[in-house]
């Protein structure tokens, strides 16, 4: 199953503070949209959330990279390192034909995605197994950074495991969030039973 295919930036104040950049808030970003993030400058930029290898004669359009191949894929060989900025992402869980989101987060704090990027394309999010707490929901997730490996990670040291995932909460929330095209903060309310939902 694919994973994190979905997540949020919507913390205009947490933003302005960290790195002095404006932003609207965006409460369902989606593959192929495009994503602020630090490069391996330790530059604050703007790029598309589509990852294709330089060699490839036809698009790949990949949007996560498993830590675990990471060295070993010829896809992702040429890659540079980066680090995503969000605030929270979803996941879906499956159950039979039902697929029920939830949205994980970190209280009044930013989270920081391991992530890959090519320049000629875009970037990828880098993944790894679901800490235990969560992985009833999915078993990936993604790679969270603390803020004191940030240069390490972007010089090309692996740092799969942090404290991070122990700190994120996370509940159920309304499968509107399933159309990219719904992106208000009603997103982020919790689900509510007596909702009105079609699970698809």
């Amino acid at each position: 199953m694919i994973m994190c295919g979905r997540y949020t930036l919507s913390n205009k104040g947490k933003v302005k503070e960290k790195f002095n950049k404006e932003i609207i808030p965006n409460f369902n970003i989606a593959p192929r949209n495009d994503v602020l993030l630090i490069n391996k400058e330790e530059k604050v930029c703007v790029m598309n959330w589509n990852y294709n290898p330089s060699w490839a004669k036809k698009p790949m359009n990949l949007i996560n990279a498993r830590s675990e191949t990471l060295i070993e894929k010829p896809s992702f060989k040429e890659s540079s390192r980066c680090i995503l900025i969000a605030d929270g992402w979803y996941e879906w869980q499956r159950e039979r034909n039902i697929k029920k989101p939830y949205y994980h987060f970190r209280k009044n704090e930013l989270v920081y995605f391991a992530g890959i990027y090519n320049k000629s394309s875009g970037c990828a999010i880098v993944t790894k197994e679901s800490h235990k707490k969560f992985s009833f929901i999915h078993n990936r997730q993604p790679v969270l950074l603390e803020e004191k490996d940030f240069s390490k990670w972007l010089n090309g040291q692996d740092i799969f495991e942090s404290t991070i995932s122990e700190e994120i909460d996370f509940y159920q929330v309304n499968n509107k969030i399933n159309n990219p095209k719904n992106n208000n903060p009603d997103n982020l309310l919790k689900f509510n039973k007596n909702d009105i939902i079609n699970y698809a």
